[in-house]
């Protein structure tokens, strides 16, 4: 690439004209209804992210065209709706004039979109993945037909190859487009289609390209607070401290458990799929806790009374601990946890060794992990 001088007056004028484009505050959006009905539709414009289920309004002329002018200071997203669920996602950036060309009985099918590019990329990869999930409908329905019928039992394997190719073929697709297109905002509706843990690269890109561009927007802040926080909670990082009440009301510190392997178990009483792993927990520690193991239990309750009952119910005789303060458990918020059971394994120093282990996966870690098993 050749470098130029470029003289300052130049510049500071193609940064006033972009200012003063973006900083207007306002989209206008127009377009033409496509179907048997066009004449005084009234489509509905509704800020995705504000709570304002009222939105503003646009009525269609008898050719069934419309236009409407958007408040859009900076980055924002609207549903444009016909009704409930019959609606199109608009990425909206002040100054932009998006013209839409879709039809009345689905918006979002083989819609037209000029001006939006964002808005453009968002349909093309949802039609990209809807391809991934006609296919994945078709495989389940398959898969339980022969599940039925015990003579085509040899023919699960196949069905099952057929699930995981489809998987891996739509992991292959969302990776290489989002890596392609890191900085637009389309990303956001699905990059948590992937799975940070196993797609770690692409949520960094995609982070690191939208916070440069669209920081302050509440979204890209989440996804890159979340990213980074990954990073720190990377295996061989020291496991943050957790310090909470336990049933008892004296404090439990998760460093008091040094010199152990510790598995930290965020669940809560109301979560019905803890509750069911839980009897499978309780033989896994007394099956390891001779070898060294331990368990610091994590509760995402709000309830005091239920988080104390649960506990005894299902037996659980380690360490519990809880502010009481549902998903805005302080210790939630140190380890991430987006979702319950989620679980976290640190070794004898205090580092995390894995996270989001359960079942079969976290039963050979830790026979792997423990001496004498």
């Amino acid at each position: 690439m050749v470098k130029k001088c470029v003289h300052p007056a130049i510049v500071l004028l193609f940064v006033f004209c972009t200012y003063s484009a973006r900083s207007q505050g306002v989209a206008d959006v127009s377009g033409k209804l496509d179907g048997s009905r066009v004449s005084g539709v009234q489509l509905t414009f509704s800020n995705l992210l504000s709570g304002n289920s009222q939105g503003l309004t646009a009525t269609t002329d008898e050719a069934g065209n419309f236009e409407i002018r958007l408040p859009a200071h900076g980055l924002t997203l609207y549903r444009m709706s016909l009704s409930a669920d019959n609606f199109l996602s608009l990425i909206v950036e002040g100054g932009d004039k998006i013209i839409l060309e879709p039809g009345t009985e689905i918006l979002s099918r083989n819609v037209q979109i000029h001006g939006s590019p964002h808005t453009s990329l968002l349909y093309e990869i949802a039609g990209k993945v809807k391809y991934f999930d006609v296919r994945k409908d078709s495989i389940g329905k398959l898969y339980g037909a022969l599940a039925a019928n015990p003579d085509s039992a040899g023919r699960l394997p196949l069905i099952v190859e057929s699930y995981h190719e489809n998987e891996a073929g739509l992991r292959s697709m969302l990776r290489e487009t989002l890596a392609n297109n890191p900085d637009s905002p389309a990303a956001l509706f699905f990059i948590d289609e992937l799975d940070i843990a196993l797609d770690f690269d692409i949520y960094d890109t995609v982070a690191k390209s939208l916070y440069s561009r669209y920081s302050g927007f509440s979204l890209v802040d989440d996804l890159y607070q979340r990213t980074e926080l990954e990073k720190i909670l990377a295996p061989g990082n020291p496991a943050p401290e957790i310090i909470l009440p336990k049933p008892e009301g004296d404090a439990g510190k998760l460093s008091d458990l040094r010199g152990k392997v510790v598995l930290i178990d965020f669940w809560a009483s109301w979560c019905g799929p803890c509750r069911r792993e839980n009897p499978e927990v309780v033989r896994m520690y007394n099956r390891f806790r001779e070898h060294g193991f331990e368990i610091f239990g994590v509760s995402l309750d709000r309830d005091r009374d239920a988080w104390i009952n649960a506990i005894a119910k299902d037996g659980l005789t380690w360490t519990q601990v809880s502010d009481l303060k549902y998903w805005q458990s302080e210790a939630a918020k140190a380890y991430g946890v987006k979702s319950i059971p989620h679980t976290v394994l640190i070794d004898r120093e205090g580092n995390i060794i894995a996270r989001r282990l359960r079942g079969e996966s976290l039963v050979k870690k830790l026979e792997e992990v423990l001496p004498g098993e």
